[in-house]
């Protein structure tokens, strides 16, 4: 039986809900849904950035749920002749762009078309302009089909010129996010490992090409080969249909539909058949349903983990999976991860609070961009984990880096003096050199924590630890080499996550509410749009972190 208070809320979200429709009602019987202008040159997140009032009048990213809801409304929709995707510089990922590719296959398979816009774009541009109907661009645009890097800055050398000594300890004969610091350019190790993973994601940026534009991956490979392209050059080399500005496009889609304009039809008439993705999803999804107050509810709860793992990320998101464990309407949960890992307790608080809820109802992870160290730790925790092809994961591994600067002070003129007491209680100044004693202090713990994560990976994937080690040792994989090794389950998107979390709680395909639940935000934090009641206290100790940053540009 539910509580008092959930039934009031449930009737209140009725009450909400009948009202809303009532207003909304009209406005969508009346909405032009010719064509809907899906805006990603902005950039697409997972979940909507939080932003405080000002902000709310500037563009933000697109929240990648939304984005996919739209497409797979507009596929069933008669009234929607085609999609129109805007594209910019701004970086989508791989796993992102892969989600869209599914999603506008599908959207063509429906009959509807899809028409790319670009003023400028990289590789993520070039992949999805490919699969599209049309894919234009603006006259004085630059497409920068480029391929795929990963380098960053070594900084050993500065840091020897000023005094600076780096003391890295890692666990992991892969775990290469301290080499920043120790060295002046990558380790055979950190080599070895990363070029695996740079050569899966550009067979798949070169999968992507030669499933549009490129007759076969020889042709595409010349394609990356020979760009960056000016926008009328990639219109010769037929990467680009045709060179438009922005102002001409509701004509140009116009004359794609085979609509027949008024005679005396002006440029604003063409926009109103052109809608946003925000306003047609509030228009056009379902209307207002009686929802069961006292039981039946059956809700596939959807919770983002984003960003770096700080204790602030458990203290937001620990007490809304304890009310998901409790709460008897959410038949499944869906955490969905895009982080590159963070502090070791506070991956262990949402390990430990993902595996109270497992142990009521099925919970699947739903690997994004980037589910690594600290992130795939959290997932661990899951009956099942769905990685995306390209979602970077793995990186089991521990690393503490850090520096010390009493060299620097002391060229500088700099003296620190003071009172203490304890044999380590300077450990982390970095003012100071420490002794061989803390140094080996602190790899003990380094390894201890290392040990740990390898022996819960073994637990979660039904795996022994040596077997475990084989894969670990900070190593980072792509989704697919992950599933090839048994730290993923399944490949696909969150679409294919929820699927499996329905089907795991005994539901059939398309049952029960798909429900996105985000942490409560305190009032403040709502305001300034930023978390300002935060730790503000700096990061200490060893770190749950993947070294690998790969962008599609």
């Amino acid at each position: 039986m539910p509580r008092p208070l959930d039934v009031a809320l449930r009737l209140l979200q009725n009450l909400y809900g009948l009202v809303r429709d009532a207003f909304l009602a009209p406005a969508a019987s009346r909405m032009s849904r010719d064509w809907i202008v899906v805006r990603l040159d902005h950039g697409v997140v997972e979940t909507p950035p939080a932003r405080n009032w000002l902000q709310g009048f500037r563009p933000a990213p697109r929240a990648l749920t939304s984005v996919l809801e739209c497409l797979e409304r507009a596929g069933d929709d008669a009234r929607v002749r085609g999609v129109l995707l805007r594209l910019g510089s701004a970086p989508l990922g791989w796993a992102k762009v892969q989600s869209l590719a599914r999603a506008m296959g599908e959207l063509r398979d429906s009959g509807k078309r899809v028409v790319v816009y670009a003023d400028s774009t990289g590789n993520a541009g070039g992949w999805l302009g490919g699969l599209a109907d049309r894919f234009w661009m603006a006259p004085e645009g630059r497409l920068d089909l480029l391929g795929v890097k990963s380098v960053g800055p070594y900084l050993r050398g500065a840091l020897d010129r000023f005094g600076i000594r780096p003391r890295v300890i890692s666990a992991g004969r892969f775990k290469s996010a301290g080499e920043v610091l120790s060295r002046q350019g990558m380790s055979e190790s950190a080599r070895e490992a990363l070029e695996p993973v740079v050569d899966e994601l550009y067979g798949a940026l070169v999968g992507g090409l030669t499933a549009s534009r490129c007759a076969d991956e020889q042709a595409a490979r010349k394609c990356i080969d020979e760009g960056p392209y000016l926008a009328v050059e990639a219109r010769e080399a037929g990467l680009v249909d045709e060179l438009v500005y922005a102002d001409e496009i509701p004509r140009k889609l116009a004359d794609l539909a085979g609509a027949e304009p008024e005679p005396e039809a002006t440029d604003a008439d063409f926009e109103k058949r052109l809608v946003a993705d925000t306003s047609y999803l509030t228009l056009a999804r379902p209307r207002f349903q009686w929802s069961p107050v006292l039981d039946g509810r059956r809700e596939i709860a959807v919770v983002p983990l984003e960003g770096l793992i700080r204790s602030g990320s458990a203290r937001a998101l620990v007490p809304l999976l304890r009310r998901i464990e409790r709460d008897d309407s959410v038949r499944a949960l869906v955490v969905r991860i895009n982080s590159p890992g963070g502090e070791p307790l506070a991956s262990d608080q949402l390990r430990r609070a993902l595996a109270r809820v497992a142990k009521q109802k099925p919970v699947v992870a739903s690997l994004a961009d980037v589910a690594a160290s600290g992130g795939y730790y959290v997932a661990m925790a899951a009956n099942e984990v769905v990685a995306e092809p390209a979602t970077l994961t793995g990186s089991i591994g521990v690393v503490l880096a850090t520096v010390e600067v009493d060299e620097l002070l002391e060229g500088l003129g700099v003296h620190v003096d003071g009172v203490e007491r304890g044999r380590h209680a300077r450990i982390y100044d970095p003012t100071r050199e420490r002794t061989q004693e803390e140094r080996a202090l602190l790899k003990r713990h380094v390894e201890g924590m290392y040990k740990s994560f390898v022996a819960k990976a073994a637990e979660a994937r039904g795996r022994s630890e040596a077997e475990i080690e084989s894969v670990a040792a900070g190593r980072v994989w792509t989704g697919t080499q992950a599933r090839e090794r048994g730290l993923v389950d399944s490949l696909g998107g969150l679409d294919a996550a929820i699927e499996r979390a329905r089907a795991l709680a005994g539901l059939d395909s398309g049952d029960g509410d798909v429900v996105h639940m985000n942490a409560d935000r305190p009032a403040l934090e709502r305001l300034f749009g930023r978390p300002v009641l935060e730790d503000a206290s700096p990061v200490r100790g060893a770190q749950l972190l993947c070294p690998v940053r790969l962008t599609l540009d």
